[in-house]
């Protein structure tokens, strides 16, 4: 069996090198380490090369296989796929489905009805994209942007929020770095309300908690989940604000996406939390636009078009974007 494996690696670098020479991909190599500031010890700077170099055939070879979405090398172009999972994804936890059917608003909304695309950031209500780092922080980031979405409703201002007071202060059921779920995280801040960002900074790793109360904004009364496997309720519910929602990015087209619309290649395994600002059509595919937190160099400055049909993963949507959205009530 290693002896094939040798055989078929040797046989796709050997194909890979018709098209790129090896000075071509130690230039590229470079200039990538130089744009992310990355420095290794000799041993490791080897591997980190390999797995780039296999990176940059992998894309290339999806480019030209798909023609949406299209991946690029981004700052994850020196992990493998186990390396991306452990450090970006997997730290949101889905809720109890017991207890999303017991919490759904219901949006009144008849599809012809709905505009033909909405995108709250045009009106102010979506703040800058933010940097979760090595921390399995998403859920908080997808919290503080529905709950900036909701206070920019409420009061025609918008704020942005901290995660790192929930990371470090809503630690009764989440864990922090480790993982939590929007929900809960939610109805944390519901209690004790937020303070700006600029209050109480982001560090991207756990610490304790020391929130000021008298710092804090109001910023919901509680939750409610939008209808599960129901592309009309999302949209209606964007239509209303932007919407917290789970996905699963633990896959290449996650990793390396760079512009396009994903509508396959992903499944319906929740590991990610995102917030969805609006939704339009992009080509063919009528899209949700979602606002990641892994900074403005990933995706398209921070951003990733996913497909809204509910035909697939069993009516989870691509990506599994309509299982548990997730809303603030005031």
């Amino acid at each position: 069996m290693f002896k094939l494996l040798a055989i078929i690696s040797l046989f796709v670098l050997a194909s890979f090198a018709r098209d790129t020479s090896y000075e071509e991909l130690t230039s590229m190599w470079h200039s990538w380490k130089n744009q992310n500031h990355k420095t290794y010890s000799f041993e490791e700077e080897a591997r980190r090369f390999d797995i780039f170099v296999e990176n940059v055939f992998k894309i290339r070879r999806f480019n030209d296989e798909n023609e949406t979405p299209k991946l690029a090398i981004n700052l994850f172009a020196d992990l493998t796929a186990e390396e991306f999972k452990g450090k970006y994804t997997g730290c949101a936890f889905a809720a109890d489905e017991d207890l999303v059917n017991q919490n759904i608003i219901e949006f009144d909304e008849d599809e012809g009805a709905l505009p033909a695309s909405v995108d709250w950031r045009n009106k102010g209500a979506v703040t800058p994209v933010k940097d979760q780092g090595q921390c399995g922080s998403c859920w908080t980031f997808s919290t503080t942007g529905v709950l900036e979405g909701n206070y920019f409703l409420q009061h025609a201002q918008l704020l942005s929020f901290s995660e790192q007071q929930i990371v470090d202060c809503d630690t009764d059921q989440n864990e922090g770095c480790d993982g939590g779920w929007p929900y809960l995280a939610v109805v944390y801040a519901a209690q004790n309300g937020l303070e700006l960002e600029s209050d109480y900074p982001y560090t991207a790793q756990d610490g304790t908690c020391k929130y000021s109360k008298q710092k804090t904004h109001q910023v919901a009364k509680n939750y409610s989940f939008v209808t599960p496997k129901s592309t009309l309720q999302l949209k209606s519910a964007i239509v209303n604000m932007p919407v917290s929602v789970l996905i699963e990015a633990d896959q290449d087209i996650f990793q390396f996406y760079s512009s396009g619309v994903i509508h396959a290649n992903c499944g319906a395994s929740l590991d990610h939390a995102v917030l969805a600002v609006g939704y339009d059509k992009v080509g063919l595919y009528e899209s949700i636009i979602v606002k990641n937190s892994w900074g403005t160099s990933w995706g398209k400055d921070g951003y990733v078009w996913i497909w809204d049909t509910q035909k697939s993963n069993g009516g989870a949507g691509v990506c599994g974007i309509l299982s548990q959205p997730l809303v603030p009530t005031n």
